[in-house]
C-alpha cells in the first residue's frame, strides 16, 4: 500500500505534466514554490540559464504558441519519498503552429522534480531533453519565423 506522502508526490508530478500539456503558464506557476529554480539539460542545448517561477512560466508561455498541438505522455514515474523527489519519463508529440513547418514534433524527456516538505509544490525542476529532437524541430520553427523568440537562443 502506498503512503500518503508517496501519493502526494505522484499527484504533484501528474499536475506538473498536466499544466504543461494544458499549456497553462499560470497553473505551472501555481505549482512552483517561492524558492523554485528550473535547470535545463543537456549542456548541448542553447543556454537558457536557471529560471525562477516567474521566469520559467514566462519561458513556457513564449513557447506554447509555437505549437498547434502538444502532448507529453507520462510513461513512468520513480518516487523517492526520503528526498521528496519524483522522476518522470515522458514521450511527447506535437505539431507546429508555424506555416511551412509540417514535420511533427517528437521528443523524450526525463524530468526530476524536487518537492517541498508537504510534496505539494515543486522546489527544483531539472529538465533533461533529447537535444537532437528539440534542436531539429525548433531550428525549423525559427527558420520559418525569422529567429528565436525573445529570451531564447
Amino acid at each position: 500500500m502506498s503512503s500518503p506522502l508517496r501519493e502526494q508526490i505522484i499527484t504533484t508530478a501528474k499536475a506538473w505534466v498536466k499544466a504543461h500539456n494544458d499549456r497553462d503558464a499560470q497553473a505551472i506557476k501555481s505549482l512552483a514554490s517561492p524558492d523554485f529554480t528550473a535547470h535545463f539539460h543537456p549542456a548541448s542545448l542553447p543556454p537558457q540559464g536557471d529560471k525562477d517561477a516567474e521566469g520559467y512560466a514566462a519561458f513556457q508561455a513564449q513557447a506554447f504558441p509555437l505549437f498547434a498541438t502538444y502532448h507529453a505522455e507520462l510513461v513512468d514515474t520513480v518516487v523517492d519519498e526520503t528526498q521528496l523527489k519524483a522522476v518522470v519519463y515522458l514521450n511527447s508529440n506535437g505539431t507546429a503552429a508555424v506555416p511551412g513547418v509540417t514535420e511533427p514534433y517528437k521528443n523524450q524527456y526525463v524530468h526530476k522534480l524536487t518537492l517541498t516538505e508537504d510534496a505539494k509544490l515543486v522546489r527544483v525542476f531539472d529538465s533533461f531533453v533529447d537535444s537532437a529532437g528539440m534542436l531539429g524541430f525548433m531550428g525549423k520553427v525559427f527558420a520559418a519565423t525569422g529567429g528565436a523568440p525573445e529570451g531564447g537562443k
